[in-house]
C-alpha cells in the first residue's frame, strides 16, 4: 500500500495497459479518477477499482481535446478526499503504414493523441501539484520511439516526442518537487497487438499470428509483455520508492531494447 491516501488519473483506462495501470495504483491503496474516449469502458474500469476498496469515478475524455483534459484533472483534484498526485498519460493510438503511404490527416491525428494529449496532460497536472509541491507524472511512450520501425514512423515519432517532453517538465518541475517519469513498453499482449498483428500478416503476406511469433522470438526473456508489467513499472515510479528518479524512462521491453 505505497500510495495509499493519494489519488491518481489515468487517461486510456478503459482496457488494456491503462486498465492495468488504474487497478495496480488501486491496489496500492490510490482513489482512481479512470478516463477512456469510451465511457463505458471507463465505468467498468472505475467498477473493478470500486470492488478493490477504493473509491473511482469515470469520465469520458479525448485527450486530443485540451478543454477535456484540464476538466479531467479539476475533477480529479475536486471530487476526491484524497489529494491529486498522480497523474498517468496512457491514451494513445497505433497504425500500421508504410512510410510512403502515411498521409496529413494520419500525421496529424497520431501526434494530436500521442504527443499533444501527453504535452497538455503534463501541463494540467503541473499547474494543479506545482501548488502543493508534490505530485508524480507517468507517461506511456514505447520503445518504437528509442528505435524507430519503417511500419510505424508517424507512431515512433509521437512516441519519441513523449520521451523529449518527459525531460523537458522533470527539468521545470523539479524545484517543486514534483517527478515526471515515462514508461516504454515493447511488445505488450493486449487487443491492439492482435490487431496489428493481423495488419502486419496481411502486408508481410504471412499468416495471422505469424508477426507476433517472430517478434517475441527476438525478446530476450522470451515472452511477450502483460499490461500489468508496464503496471508494476508505473506504481513504482508514483512511489516514495522512486523518490530520486526523475526525467527517465523506463523500458518494459523483456531485453529486447536495451539503452
Amino acid at each position: 500500500m505505497r500510495l495509499r491516501g493519494k489519488v491518481a488519473a489515468v487517461t486510456g483506462a478503459g482496457r488494456g495497459i491503462g486498465r492495468a495501470i488504474a487497478l495496480r495504483l488501486a491496489e496500492e491503496g490510490t482513489d482512481v479518477l479512470a478516463a477512456d474516449i469510451d465511457l463505458v469502458f471507463a465505468e467498468e474500469t472505475a467498477s473493478a477499482v470500486r470492488e478493490a476498496g477504493r473509491q473511482a469515478l469515470a469520465m469520458e475524455v479525448d485527450v486530443a481535446n485540451q478543454g477535456q483534459i484540464q476538466d479531467l484533472v479539476a475533477a480529479a483534484d475536486r471530487d476526491f478526499s484524497a489529494p491529486f498526485e498522480i497523474m498517468v498519460n496512457n491514451a494513445g493510438i497505433q497504425q500500421i503504414k508504410e512510410v510512403f503511404d502515411i498521409t496529413p490527416e494520419d500525421w496529424d491525428r497520431m501526434l494530436t493523441v500521442n504527443a499533444r494529449g501527453v504535452f497538455f496532460g503534463m501541463q494540467a497536472a503541473a499547474k494543479v501539484m506545482r501548488e502543493r509541491s508534490r505530485g508524480a507524472i507517468i507517461s506511456t511512450a514505447s520503445i518504437m520511439g528509442r528505435d524507430g520501425h519503417p511500419l510505424y514512423a508517424h507512431y515512433a515519432a509521437a512516441k519519441a516526442a513523449v520521451v523529449s517532453l518527459t525531460k523537458s517538465f522533470a527539468l521545470a518541475l523539479a524545484p517543486y518537487g514534483i517527478r515526471v517519469n515515462s514508461v516504454a513498453p515493447g511488445i505488450v499482449d493486449t487487443a491492439i497487438w492482435e490487431m496489428q498483428d493481423a495488419r502486419m500478416a496481411e502486408l508481410q503476406g504471412l499468416k495471422r499470428g505469424e508477426p507476433k511469433a517472430q517478434r517475441i522470438a527476438q525478446v530476450p526473456l522470451g515472452r511477450a509483455g502483460v499490461p500489468e508489467d508496464v503496471a508494476g513499472a508505473v506504481a513504482f515510479l508514483a512511489s516514495n520508492d522512486a523518490d530520486y528518479i526523475t526525467g527517465e524512462c523506463i523500458h518494459i521491453s523483456g531485453g529486447s531494447f536495451m539503452l
